[in-house]
């Protein structure tokens, strides 16, 4: 029979503290939230190893008395509600009385307080969750918070965490955010010495988002503001130029009620009112500031806070959607032309005649010669000779590229395609994408080619916070494998020189994408840095969906795609092809297995 039995309370508050602390970026937020929440409008953040040696966090807010500093340390003593019912008029970021209790069970933990009325401040000390030491002692006002040796007493826990490069990378991410939710609030995040992060605290959102994401990008977001008076609730915030795009879905922010939350249906609602205007595979820049009224939503969901209930959610979704689409359908905001040309700066008549081809392009309904467009002025992962195309009224025209036989066109998008008695169709990015990795990847494209390939002109990026610490690291790695980028000021990098296997300039969001994918990898080596840049050059250089394509222009690729090894499936493991056999298609039509 088993016996059942009460955990002792250091067991059991260990396990109640997992709930709430993960990692490092989980003490910052709480103790990020709990200095907003005290009326603080200037936060520190400091780092040692990532967070698992030192965190600590200093505010100007309202402080602590001393008699309140050992009750805050226990579980569910709360300043933020009274009742249950409190909660459905909640303001607060926290509310469930476990943050520090958690934090103090895993750690050693030692608060200086100050409360506005105190000619003096006090200090408490707790190792495992058991007060060492507390004392009166001298400090501004406000809180500071120092967390020391996370998960010492449970190394379970501590084996898990990762290096310290990538824990400040996920606190930098989370203060970014969190700052973009508190405009008015001035943060500072540092390590090592060296300010990762700063932002003014001016209550100007969009000087946030130059802060967090580089003036550049800021000065492509665009402003929306809508309010649905039935129901009382608003949306503020910005969202990006339909052709400033990033590859993932990470530079989507949303606060509701001030409180960032994860909602995988109001992503779905941004990036729905772009409809066509997001190329494939990309996602905007959006930060978004929706205010419900507080009854209507349940915060009370799960321990970390980033997921809340609607009452009524179509109600938020369609005031999210109709914000955004509103917003880009008034905008003026056109994307310029190719990053490698621009009109002020043409060398010769024959670079103007490309710009001018893309252009007529754009507007006349004229197939767009893509790769002969790379080849000219990019450069082209392939050596494509391009023929003119055969006139249409000749029934024969070449179309034999190895056991294929090139029916046509679907869409734009998909080559028809018939194999022996099979019907093929084949998804024209990512089967070129598969041509193109499979060409960068071999040895004979790159041997003795490691060198680098001089910019004619310097590109100039700015990194979001969370990559600063990270490149201060891997820069030397990149520089050997061909890279040559600098810093130029604070959060700004000049890219002088790129692997010679790319063969040309590459625009700035191809750069993004590739340093994107390598400061997000923990481990970096040649090999990963190699196949993170092939699968990126792929990608960006590859034909599109919705691409009208020459007849040659298709036979090429099928005739590539063919002898191309592993070519059924793209470098980021899609299918590039569905197959039909005979069979099918003659039992969908009811033919019994006749001869044709």
């Amino acid at each position: 029979m088993v016996k059942i039995k009460i955990l002792d309370k250091d067991t059991a508050e260990q396990i109640a503290a997992g709930e709430v602390i993960e990692n490092p970026s989980s003490v910052v937020k709480e103790l990020v939230e709990n200095a907003l929440d005290a009326g603080s409008t200037r936060i520190e953040v400091v780092l040692d190893e990532g967070g698992k040696k030192l965190i600590t966090v200093t505010d100007n807010g309202h402080g602590m008395a001393p008699a309140d500093l050992a009750l805050a340390f226990q579980r569910f003593a709360t300043s933020k509600l009274n009742s249950f019912d409190d909660l459905s008029r909640l303001k607060s970021l926290g509310f469930r009385g476990e943050a520090l209790p958690s934090i103090a069970a895993v750690s050693r933990i030692k608060v200086t307080a100050r409360a506005e009325n105190s000619i003096s401040a006090s200090a408490i000390s707790l190792s495992g969750g058991k007060i060492t030491e507390q004392i009166e002692t001298g400090a501004p006002y406000g809180t500071r918070v120092e967390v020391s040796d996370l998960f010492y007493n449970t190394p379970g826990r501590l084996k898990f965490l990762r290096a310290a490069m990538f824990e400040t990378s996920r606190i930098s991410t989370l203060l970014t955010e969190i700052a973009l939710a508190n405009p008015g609030v001035s943060f500072d995040l540092k390590s090592k010495g060296r300010t990762l992060f700063r932002s003014a605290g001016d209550g100007n959102l969009l000087h946030t988002i130059g802060s967090v994401y580089g003036n550049e990008t800021a000065g492509e977001m665009q402003e929306l503001n809508r309010v649905d008076k039935e129901s009382g609730a608003s949306v503020s915030g910005y969202t990006s130029a339909p052709h400033t795009t990033r590859s993932s879905r990470k530079w989507i922010t949303i606060v509701v009620n001030g409180r960032l939350i994860k909602n995988a249906m109001l992503v779905n609602a941004i990036e729905r009112a772009y409809g066509d205007l997001l190329p494939v595979r990309r996602h905007p820049i959006t930060i978004l500031h929706i205010n419900l009224p507080p009854h209507t939503i349940d915060v009370n969901v799960h321990p970390a806070k980033t997921e809340i209930r609607f009452e009524h959610p179509e109600t938020a979704k369609n005031l999210v959607y109709k914000a955004v689409k509103n917003t880009l359908q008034s905008s003026s905001n056109l994307p310029s032309w190719p990053e490698s040309i621009s009109e002020s700066g043409f060398k010769s008549a024959d670079q103007l005649d490309q710009l001018n081809m893309i252009r007529e392009s754009s507007f006349s309904g004229i197939p767009f010669k893509y790769e002969l467009f790379l080849k000219k002025n990019r450069g082209s992962a392939e050596d494509i000779d391009y023929q003119p195309e055969p006139e249409r009224d000749c029934p024969e025209r070449l179309n034999e590229a190895g056991s294929c036989r090139l029916i046509g066109q679907y869409l734009n998008s998909y080559l028809v395609v018939q194999r022996d008695d099979n019907l093929l169709l084949i998804d024209q990015h990512a089967a070129h994408e598969r041509v193109i990795y499979h060409r960068l990847s071999t040895e004979d494209n790159i041997k003795g080619k490691t060198g680098s390939s001089q910019l004619t002109i310097p590109l100039t990026i700015e990194l979001p916070p969370k990559w600063r610490q990270k490149a201060l690291d891997i820069l030397p790695d990149l520089k050997n494998f061909g890279f040559e980028i600098e810093p130029l000021g604070e959060d700004s990098y000049v890219v002088r020189a790129v692997p010679f296997m790319l063969k040309s300039n590459p625009g700035s969001s191809e750069i993004y994408d590739m340093l994107e994918k390598l400061f997000e990898t923990e481990e970096i080596d040649e090999v990963t840095t190699k196949d993170i840049v092939s699968k990126t050059v792929a990608c960006h250089r590859s034909v599109k969906a919705k691409q009208k394509l020459a007849w040659e222009e298709m036979l090429e690729l099928l005739k590539n795609w063919e002898k191309t090894p592993n070519a059924q499936y793209c470098p980021h493991g899609r299918p590039t092809v569905i197959s039909f056999d005979r069979s099918r298609l003659e039992k969908g039509f009811h033919r019994g297995g006749e001869p044709i």
